[in-house]
């Protein structure tokens, strides 16, 4: 079975570039590399003319991971394509008011019942990789600015809790700062959704999402007492010492998956 679908008017769009088919889509090899592994291939797209101009980004999935699979089956009640878990988090997250990229488009190549090949195009986030923003602009912000954002940061993870919402990979490096239009307050989006979980009622898989962030956060750029007012502005009224508490916990995870993996430096 072949299966490409569409959101709002894009099919129009692709159809007037010759993109049609999901060989079309899929063999498209005008678009620049921007990572790739054995099981999936990422890719800036840049189509059009004019004010029709776009950039887009494509994930190609090829025979994914058994854990994967599980992992679509465990979310979904069925196995879906890695494209089809990717399209459908991102309009849960959309459904509740958290960011994320647009799904434009996605297809899927299934035989006997199992992903063979997928893929999967968004549009491009505005803003830019908050690991970016930090290394370019961090040392000029003032205390105030750092503070705002961590505070922001803060209430993101709790809003996509509070949707029972689990983002297994909620690193800085899978994290969009967008322009900020509010002083008081900064945006965010989030990426990478192929491993979210949803109606997650397990207060450890949540916590391990902080555990995860704590871990990606660079100390070159995020001092204790910035780590702590990610976690104060995340509970929000709670007392000083169920606050320790927590961070005593998401710390434990910290070091165990800094036990296991290096960072990445930014």
């Amino acid at each position: 079975m072949v299966n490409v679908v569409f959101a709002g008017t894009w099919q129009k769009f692709f159809a007037n570039l010759g993109l049609e088919s999901f060989d079309d889509f899929f063999d498209y090899s005008q678009g620049k590399t921007i990572n790739k592994n054995t099981k999936r291939i990422v890719s800036k797209l840049t189509l059009g003319v004019g004010d029709n101009r776009k950039v887009f980004f494509r994930k190609c999935f090829v025979s994914p991971h058994i854990k994967d699979m599980i992992f679509a089956l465990r979310n979904f009640g069925r196995f879906i394509s890695q494209a089809a878990v990717e399209w459908h988090n991102a309009n849960i997250l959309f459904k509740n008011g958290i960011e994320t990229y647009k799904p434009v488009c996605y297809g899927e190549q299934i035989q006997l019942g199992l992903e063979r090949k997928s893929f999967f195009i968004t549009e491009k986030l505005p803003g830019m990789a908050l690991t970016d923003f930090v290394s370019k602009k961090w040392a000029q912000l003032s205390r105030q600015k750092k503070e705002k954002i961590i505070v922001s940061l803060g209430k993101l993870v709790r809003k996509i809790h509070e949707a029972r919402i689990s983002l297994p990979d909620l690193y800085i490096w899978h994290i969009f700062i967008k322009q900020n239009l509010n002083p008081e307050q900064y945006e965010f989006a989030v990426i990478d959704l192929h491993r979210m979980g949803h109606n997650i009622r397990s207060k450890n898989r949540l916590l391990k999402n902080l555990g995860r962030l704590d871990h990606s956060m660079s100390d070159k750029y995020f001092d204790e007492r910035l780590r702590k007012l990610l976690i104060e502005s995340y509970v929000g009224d709670s007392r000083p010492d169920e606050i320790n508490n927590l961070i005593r916990q998401i710390k434990k995870f910290s070091r165990a998956l800094s036990a296991k993996r290096r960072p990445i430096h930014y």
